[in-house]
């Protein structure tokens, strides 16, 4: 147990640093590649959507505003396409983040028994990550360090913290209601 949480923080935190170091890496080449792979292995997936889409009702009254919200959107999006690719790194920025504290969070429960402390060592852990992360970043040629970045990693540590908590609270809850204390 403790060998393969090692080995999937320790390869999580390589795939951060081979990502942070590549110049200028851009989100949207790296999803055309992604989604050409998975394009090719389950078209089963790429069918269930065309069917699922074609069963979305076309007039959604209660929904306008989010409607013209959209339109909106991807009126601007068109013409500026430079925001889809902010939003696609900042939700990058989330997940890795997200999935590292989550890891880091296992990793350390092999040592440490008390779930809270393992969970607050984890997030502190995470947070450090991303503030070494965003100084690297700032010596890679076409990058540079952000704190904006480092606020939305700790966005991504943040939810894997609550989503840990949530989970801790149902174990402990689900263990108390089995064993008959209330």
């Amino acid at each position: 147990m403790k060998k393969r949480a090692w080995l999937i923080f320790l390869l999580l935190v390589a795939a951060l640093f081979i990502l942070s170091s590549i110049p200028g890496l851009r989100v949207l080449p790296v999803l055309s590649f992604f989604y050409s792979l998975i394009t090719r292995v389950d078209w089963g997936f790429v069918y269930f959507a065309r069917w699922l889409a074609s069963r979305i009702p076309s007039d959604l009254g209660e929904l306008y505003y989010f409607d013209a919200i959209t339109r909106d959107f991807l009126f601007y999006a068109r013409r500026n396409p430079v925001i889809i690719e902010f939003f696609l790194r900042k939700t990058a920025h989330v997940v890795v983040f997200f999935t590292i504290t989550v890891a880091l969070f296992y990793l350390l429960h092999q040592y440490i028994r008390d779930s809270y402390r393992a969970l607050l060592i984890a997030a502190a852990g995470g947070v450090i990550l991303s503030i070494l992360d965003e100084i690297r970043q700032s010596f890679v040629e076409g990058r540079h360090g952000s704190i904006f970045d480092v606020m939305v990693n700790m966005a991504g540590v943040g939810l894997a913290a609550l989503m840990i908590l949530f989970a801790l609270f149902i174990a402990t809850s689900g263990r108390e209601k089995f064993a008959g204390r209330h």
